[in-house]
């Protein structure tokens, strides 16, 4: 079983013969799926004006997506309590990792199928893992930027890689309540809005738009490399202005994220 499945004990029971996913009658698909990168991005750059009115281009752009879901309602519980996986909700799931290039509009293919229902899903989730979505340790680079921001005059060459374990990690305020912040909170990014019915013709789309990332990173505020001066790089923990927005720009669940289902079952 893979190490991101949230539902796959109904989609193992119905592969065994029973043919539809827990009691609702609907029928059991799969699917091939598809990440792509901005559809402005050209001959492997992206140029944009970010909100905080900077001119920003992006030479590199790369997010490891660990897993990808589709959901009947709203998972505001992911949120508010100290689970990260919501039973009874899921309509689809992509389990294959994908380091996807976002600034290639081609669709780029998951490894492996998914697996869906055919009921419709309202929203989508993005976990942002490279191995198990609790556990701690995880060295896997899920954010890997390269480009230059410019504004009044000012340079800004800029590299950053973001990864997601220790360094990530928040300390419960309530030391009686050690779980309650769990490292899993850190890697799901939901919810991104859909209106999506999977069904046995096409396949799932994730289109990324890493101009949403940057929208409100204060470029000025990052530290210099201290191998090269000429360089100003984002730090993989809090830290500056621009590093602690770069990482909730990330994380956002509007802007940067969509699903689609793509009738002709992609390129």
């Amino acid at each position: 079983m893979h190490r991101n499945t949230t539902f796959a004990l109904a989609f193992v029971a119905a592969a065994a013969g029973m043919g539809c996913v827990g009691d609702t009658g609907e029928d059991l698909i799969h699917f091939a799926a598809f990440a792509g990168g901005a559809l402005g991005a050209s001959n492997g750059t992206y140029a944009f004006e970010s909100g905080r009115g900077y001119q920003v281009e992006l030479t590199r752009a790369r997010l490891h997506v660990g897993a990808m879901y589709l959901n009947r309602s709203r998972p505001s519980d992911v949120v508010s309590d100290t689970t990260c996986t919501l039973a009874g909700i899921y309509v689809a799931e992509v389990t294959s990792g994908l380091d996807v290039d976002a600034l290639n509009p081609e669709l780029q293919r998951f490894p492996a199928d998914g697996f869906a229902t055919t009921e419709r899903a309202i929203t989508g989730e993005l976990w942002l893992s490279g191995g198990e979505i609790d556990v701690v340790g995880d060295p896997t680079v899920i954010l890997d930027v390269a480009g230059r921001a410019t504004k009044q005059g000012d340079g800004y060459p800029f590299e950053g890689r973001f990864t997601i374990g220790a360094n990530r990690v928040v300390v419960p305020s309530d030391p009686a309540l050690p779980g309650r912040e769990p490292i899993c909170k850190q890697r799901v990014v939901t919810p991104i809005g859909t209106d999506i019915v999977p069904s046995a013709e096409g396949g799932l789309v994730l289109r990324i738009d890493p101009k949403g990332w940057f929208g409100n990173v204060d470029f000025k505020t990052l530290d210099e490399d201290p191998g090269d001066p000429a360089l100003y790089r984002f730090a993989d923990e809090e830290s500056n202005q621009a590093s602690n927005s770069l990482y909730d720009g990330l994380h956002a669940s509007g802007g940067v994220y969509s699903f689609e289902w793509d009738e002709g079952g992609g390129p």
